[in-house]
């Protein structure tokens, strides 16, 4: 049985290596062109990230992480998902859909109108998925080398102002 909890200081290490591993294969797909800084980040970023702000694992029943996303509060309405990853040994096995759930329940939770994540739009089977959550593009972006595309998903029908997530 797989179990989504929130991240301890303990996970760092785990959650820094599956965000290599399943961003490796974001990469492949998106191309050369593309600097994907979650390449090349520290474990003290995913510390920090734990400290401040939240991020989810899914573990197996030997407590081995599967998979991992992080959000943050951008706004008083808006959160941002970012570095969500799964280890490429179990994709297609629910561990994303769990993860993700677990991140909606908790901006749900929090009371946020909406959330938003930036990926790229050319990345077909990604896209095709966030489509499947109810996630919409929003806009499109160049300014990191590649198409860029901002996904947003509607929680509560509550207004909300989509600017701050520009600048992540």
């Amino acid at each position: 049985m797989i179990r989504f909890l929130k991240a301890e200081k303990q996970d760092a290490a785990a959650i820094n290596d599956i965000t290599r591993k399943a961003f490796k294969l974001y990469a492949a797909e998106v191309g050369p062109q593309s600097k994907i800084k979650a390449l090349e980040e520290p474990e003290s970023v995913v510390l920090d990230d734990i400290a401040n702000n939240c991020v989810f694992v899914a573990k197996d029943d030997d407590g081995k992480i599967l998979g991992s996303v992080r959000i943050k509060g951008i706004s008083p309405e808006l959160a941002y998902l970012y570095r969500f990853g799964v280890n490429p040994t179990v994709r297609n096995a629910g561990v994303g859909s769990g993860l993700l759930q677990a991140a909606i329940d908790y901006c749900n939770e929090q009371g946020f109108a909406a959330i938003t994540l930036h990926t790229n739009s050319k990345y077909y089977k990604l896209a095709r998925y966030y489509y499947g959550k109810q996630f919409f593009v929003h806009s499109t972006s160049t300014a990191k080398g590649y198409i860029r595309a901002l996904f947003v998903k509607e929680l509560n029908g509550k207004p909300y102002d989509v600017s701050p997530a520009y600048n992540e």
